[in-house]
């Protein structure tokens, strides 16, 4: 096993079928890994959220069990530093794809066995390097580069903003690990994933007797952020009631755990990150115009990877060298497909590609075949293909009959039926791997408001 430490890698592994959790544990142990077992979600929200022993270097979690599914201990624990890699059927992929939307590392598909899962194991507790994170030769890459060494040390708050997928959270790591408080820790979490009723406990903390349930104190992530770096993702999604809490940590550098009467103080630097027009929601009332000035100090936009395409390959070419088990060549005419690719969901789309790819390749190529396989709306449809059951052709279809439709005729029937089902045109975008503002487009270009719709 290659460690980067002396010390065997701690794996956590949770599903609730005790024959596999059992035989996949003794097959890991064999390989030097230190083995953990939980069988229900419950049990794993406490151990990365880090309330329960020493936390795992790496987590193993399968999406469906009875309790508390996966994505449910994903969406509870999003301070989580643990990587995790998810396991999931050949039915359940979009909701796999939903967990590397909440911060998974990566997703394989049942049956896996232990040859296939300890490399991943390995990549994904590997510590990143500060210095390769912002990746990339462009202009606007090496001025962003700039701008984050010259921000690193500074004391006041730095708000990141650009689409979804850009690298804030890349850049707020930029800015600790280039700074004095790089001994500190880093704490993220993101504000989108954070239950309104738990945002002032989860910040703050409580005491204990603070409310029904608090049968013990629990400190906030303010406090302990220590001398360290304390990022709020999506910080435009905090609850108007919070925002005023948080316009007074940052004005008087104290705060108040829940059911406490005791100041605290706050002695970290925050970093928020949001991709919403912050301008827009105040005039809108969604955001306190106080708290958008206390956060605009320090104001860096990070840009598209449209406006930075030479960073497209080297991005690319980075990812497969940290997640792919053996050296991949790019073939020039899957070069030629990356770079034409519009890339709506930014850098997040082109980890997400390498990772897909690093999975799928083989004889050491990337072929123009993979990658175009591999951008599609549902790249495993194949792969779910062969093992899905024969079904009945759509209504009005004879079997062996094909629908003649257009791509853009199916790509509206596609869309329309999700905003039909979900009734969110955020949700829906987020599904389609692209931006609200990409999606409004389509309708808008179809004659469709989003009013409009049933």
């Amino acid at each position: 096993m290659n460690s980067t430490s002396a010390e065997p890698l701690r794996v956590l592994l949770v599903d609730d079928d005790q024959a596999f959790g059992t035989a996949m544990a003794k097959a890991l142990r064999r390989r030097g890994f230190e083995v953990s077992v939980l069988d229900g979600g419950a049990e794993a929200v406490l151990a990365l959220g880090g309330r329960a022993g020493p936390a795992p270097h790496v987590a193993v979690l399968d999406l469906r069990m009875p309790d508390v599914g996966g994505l449910e201990v994903l969406r509870r624990t999003p301070a989580r530093t643990v990587p995790v890699v998810v396991l999931t059927g050949h039915g359940s992929v979009p909701d796999a794809v939903e967990a590397m939307r909440l911060g998974a590392y990566t997703f394989l598909t049942k049956p896996v066995d232990a040859a296939d899962l300890a490399p991943i194991l390995e990549q994904a507790a590997a510590p990143a390097s500060p210095a390769l994170a912002l990746v990339g030769k462009s202009p606007a890459t090496a001025g962003l580069r700039e701008l984050l060494a010259r921000l690193a040390d500074a004391d006041e708050p730095v708000l990141l903003t650009g689409e979804t997928g850009t690298g804030k959270e890349v850049a707020a790591r930029t800015l600790h690990h280039g700074s004095r408080r790089t001994d500190a820790p880093f704490l993220a979490v993101n504000m989108a994933c954070l239950p309104g009723e738990l945002v002032e406990s989860e910040l703050f903390g409580h005491v204990r007797g603070a409310f029904t349930g608090a049968d013990r104190g629990k400190p906030g992530l303010f406090a302990e952020v220590g001398n360290g770096t304390l990022f709020l993702d999506e910080v435009g999604e905090l609850p108007l009631a919070h925002q005023a809490k948080l316009l007074r940590v940052l004005e008087t550098r104290t705060f108040r755990a829940v059911g406490d009467t005791r100041e605290q103080t706050f002695r970290g630097r925050l970093v928020a990150a949001t991709h919403r027009d912050l301008r827009r929601e105040v005039l809108e009332g969604r955001f306190r115009e106080d708290l958008f000035y206390r956060l605009q100090v320090l104001p860096l936009e990070l840009p598209p990877l449209r406006h930075r395409r030479e960073d497209i390959l080297p991005i690319v070419q980075h990812w497969l060298g940290r997640v792919a088990s053996q050296a991949l060549a790019v073939s020039p005419e899957a070069e030629a497909l990356l770079l034409a690719h519009e890339w709506p969901g930014n850098v997040r789309e082109v980890v997400n590609l390498a990772r897909r790819v690093a999975l799928f390749a083989e004889g050491g190529q990337v072929t123009a075949e993979l990658v175009r396989r591999m951008l599609a709306a549902n790249p495993f449809v194949q792969t779910a293909a062969a093992a899905a059951p024969v079904t009945t052709p759509p209504e009005g279809l004879t079997e062996g009959a094909v629908e003649e439709i257009s791509l853009e005729a199916l790509e509206r029937r596609h869309i329309l039926g999700l905003l039909a089902h979900h009734k969110n045109v955020t949700h829906v975008a987020r599904i389609l791997e692209i931006n609200r503002r990409t999606l409004q487009r389509k309708l808008k270009a179809w004659g469709i408001e989003h009013d409009d719709l049933p």
